[in-house]
């Protein structure tokens, strides 16, 4: 009876301590379960904003210079002042460059009576002038020529000396020359100047003529004038000084329209369009700008893209120089979004999360799409409405126990604009 009694309370005793044994692993645990964050997987649209800074410059600027040297004898304008394209701006001491304009024009007067001269001919008095010396010198060797005769016939008979005779010789020679020089004029005052000579008295005028142009364009070069409609944005220099061709007198803008060129990084330029309204911020003011232009070819050093924007600024308000920032709405896409820190990815292994069920961790493997702002977009494996874990992941085993920190319906996957697309 002993020993059966002892028995029945051995046994009483390992039921309660096998009883208390289970209730502390279940109380352990439920200790245990590892607190998490989640949010609830929605459906949003995602906003990929870019930002960057330029500088504002006028759509047109130049720096105008002098073509030509000299001392300045007076600036017409002043910073600030508007002027319409072909205004003068300043004007160089022209007398001596008017000097060289007068002298060119009378070397052009002179070139063109020669011209005239030549291509009119000669008057019916200078032409009578020539037929008489002509007639004249025809007597002449007419005379010689038969006294010539006589002396020859004289010199073959010996009644005439060989020094008398080579005498007249000569005198026949020249009076041939004479008449021939005489013929020849008379021949050039009647038919006019031969060809050559028309063309070389041409081409002297038309040098003349080229001279005097080139006089005529330099005195204008003492001039200064506005190549475009602009503002004057800088005056570099002040009348009395003495400055040379190139030197550096006023710059001009046109800052109706204001341009800025922005480096984008080359990875980012496909989300750049033609034609896209952009935001540019100057100090808190906010206006519209439109893509213009994208330029050709990445920068090497920099792998950046410039891109050029064009805004108004009918009022002149902004102005040339300043600092802006530029906001660029690159990508907006609607999809089903988890945070890039809910996502676990090894290596070649599948991407995968962790969805919250009944106070466990359910690895759940997804199909990945876009980042934008931190989140990707899961094409699959996912469905709107679960808790997605979010926080210790990588410390996660599927069917881990998990309490969480907050209610599972205050929050979701968050739409955001800003950020860089990773």
């Amino acid at each position: 009876m002993a020993n059966h009694h002892t028995l029945r309370t051995a046994a009483l005793i390992l039921s309660v301590s096998m009883l208390l044994t289970a209730c502390g692993k279940d109380q352990t645990s439920e200790n245990s379960a590892r607190s998490v964050e989640v949010i609830m997987a929605a459906m949003n649209t995602q906003h990929l904003n870019s930002e960057f800074s330029g500088t504002l410059q006028g759509l047109e600027e130049a720096t105008l210079s002098f073509e030509v040297g000299g001392r300045i004898a007076s600036t017409l304008v002043k910073e600030g002042d508007s002027l319409s394209a072909g205004t003068v701006l300043a004007q160089i001491d022209p007398s001596d460059y008017a000097l060289d304009l007068d002298a060119a024009a009378a070397a052009a007067a002179q070139s063109s009576a020669n011209l005239r001269q030549v291509e009119n001919g000669a008057t019916s008095y200078e032409i009578n002038q020539a037929q008489a010396t002509m007639e004249k010198a025809r007597a002449n060797l007419d005379r010689i020529k038969t006294d010539f005769d006589r002396y020859k016939v004289l010199y073959e008979s010996g009644a005439l000396s060989k020094k008398e005779f080579e005498s007249a010789q000569t005198q026949l020679t020249v009076a041939e020359n004479d008449f021939s020089y005489a013929e020849q004029v008379y021949q050039n005052v009647l038919h006019g100047a031969r060809d050559e000579v028309r063309d070389q008295t041409q081409a002297v005028y038309e040098q003349s003529l080229s001279r005097q142009k080139k006089a005529a364009l330099t005195l204008d070069k003492t001039r200064l004038k506005a190549p475009f409609s602009g503002t004057v944005i800088a005056k570099l220099t002040n009348a009395g000084q003495l400055v040379n061709a190139g030197a550096a007198i006023y710059r001009i803008a046109s800052i109706d329209t204001l341009k800025v060129v922005i480096p984008v990084p080359d990875r980012e330029i496909a989300n750049w369009q033609k034609g896209d309204t952009v935001t540019v911020n100057l100090y808190g003011q906010k206006r519209d700008g439109q893509i213009k232009y994208i330029y050709p070819a990445a920068s090497q050093s920099t792998g950046t893209v410039g891109v050029e924007i064009w805004l108004d600024n009918p009022n002149h308000d902004w102005l040339s120089g300043q600092v802006v920032r530029v906001y660029h709405k690159a990508k907006e896409k609607e999809a089903l979004w988890a945070p890039v820190r809910s996502v676990v990815r090894r290596g070649a292994e599948k991407p995968y999360l962790f969805v919250l069920q009944e106070g466990r961790a359910v690895k759940r493997f997804v199909d990945i799409g876009d980042l934008i702002n931190d989140q990707l977009e899961i094409k699959s494996g996912l469905q709107p409405g679960e808790q997605i874990i979010t926080s210790s992941v990588e410390r996660l085993f599927d069917g881990d126990a998990v309490t969480p920190l907050d209610q599972p319906s205050s929050k979701s996957a968050p739409s955001t604009s800003g950020g860089q697309e990773g």
